[in-house]
């Protein structure tokens, strides 16, 4: 299987704000993310936290995507390529995929809804 890392991520209208608000509220490190507009949060006993704003092109108010679970795998120098197979794999063990597999500048992400009707983000950054 690949290595995964697991994160939580929330999609935001004012990102920086709100990462600076989860940082003080976790006691987390706040780094910038892949943008101007990505935030990481890295709490000393917890999960990574994302906080970014959604692409200009979708909406992100969909109950249920506002904030979700994000399963990450390493980089790679063909991340549509990778992230098609993971949908792929995730689908044959029930998943459906709700929104394929896309790219986007810092690599390649797809939202998956889980057997239980869970939605999570899919991705794989592009190699630097």
């Amino acid at each position: 299987m690949f290595s995964i890392q697991l994160s939580l991520v929330i999609a935001s209208d004012q990102p920086q704000r709100l990462s600076e608000f989860y940082a003080f509220a976790t006691n987390g490190d706040l780094q910038l993310g892949k943008n101007k507009d990505h935030y990481l949060i890295s709490p000393p006993n917890g999960m990574n936290i994302q906080i970014y704003r959604p692409s200009g092109k979708r909406s992100f108010s969909t109950p249920g995507r506002r904030s979700a679970l994000c399963l990450q795998q390493p980089p790679s120098d063909s991340p549509l390529i990778a992230i098609k197979e993971w949908s792929k794999i995730l689908v044959e063990r029930g998943a459906v995929v709700n929104e394929h597999p896309r790219v986007e500048p810092f690599g390649a992400e797809s939202w998956i809804i889980d057997p239980e009707g869970n939605h999570l983000l899919i991705f794989v950054p592009i190699s630097s």
